[in-house]
């Protein structure tokens, strides 16, 4: 026992400076100086008191990479105390025991695009100890009405209060492939532009008290994934063309 909990810690600080690292090339890739992300709402991530699930659209590969920094760098290295995202990753990328152990290190779960019901209550379970980023479309989309029942079913059968909080991002599809048949091979993973400016924005937690009023399963799911929808549009709204957006609002 004693052995397996220093094992434990040791992993834990090897996680936590993999990830201060991984946020440090993130940071320098898309923040500055190689592009200029700018971050809009990081303010409405709650620091404390519940667990947070985030729920993004969905562009390319890279998605959680630039949501990770935009969210937590360097507020982590800052304090260190204050739980990463651990983000949600296709389970066929955890077949190579090197990404494996990688994925592992920068806190990534494997995930199934089946809406099956003891998959879901395996991340409802994840949520009671840590956050998680879910790209709610279940794969890469341009449209914010695809969604998958995945994260309704966890928000509705969550044993402790979490906060949902909407991501919305658009640009980082004009650095890197949205994949294809011409961005096949090692040019699906490399960057085809630099200098550009990505958009991402942290919404309000949303309100779901009125949906876990409806006592019908299937029509409670329908009610909050259509709250989530609306919360994405208006967050596509919010993202449109306008003033610069203050990377510290």
């Amino acid at each position: 026992m004693f052995l397996s909990n220093v094992l434990h810690r040791i992993w834990v600080w090897i996680s936590y400076v993999a990830m201060v690292l991984a946020g440090f090339v993130g940071f320098l890739f898309f923040m500055f100086p190689f592009n200029f992300t700018r971050v809009k709402g990081r303010n409405n991530i709650p620091k404390q008191g519940c667990r947070v699930l985030f729920v993004a659209n969905h562009k390319t590969m890279y998605d959680s990479f630039l949501i990770g920094v935009a969210a937590h760098f360097p507020g982590n290295i800052i304090y260190p105390s204050r739980p990463f995202i651990n983000f949600a990753a296709k389970e066929n990328y955890f077949r190579v025991w090197f990404f494996k152990k990688l994925f592992s290190l920068l806190r990534t779960v494997p995930v199934e695009r089946r809406d099956h019901p003891w998959l879901m209550r395996k991340y409802v379970d994840f949520l009671e100890r840590h956050n998680l980023l879910i790209f709610y479309q279940g794969t890469r989309s341009d449209d914010l009405t695809t969604i998958k029942d995945g994260p309704a079913f966890a928000i509705a059968h969550a044993k402790s209060p979490i906060a949902v909080v909407p991501v919305y991002h658009e640009g980082i599809e004009r650095i890197f492939s949205k994949g294809g048949p011409k961005t096949t091979g090692i040019w699906r993973w490399l960057p085809r532009n630099l200098f550009r400016s990505p958009v991402i924005i942290f919404g309000k937690p949303i309100d779901f008290s009125d949906c876990f009023n409806i006592t019908e399963t299937k029509e409670q799911i329908r009610a909050i994934n259509q709250r989530i929808i609306d919360a994405m549009k208006q967050l596509e709204i919010d993202g449109r063309p306008g003033p610069v957006l203050d990377n510290n609002s």
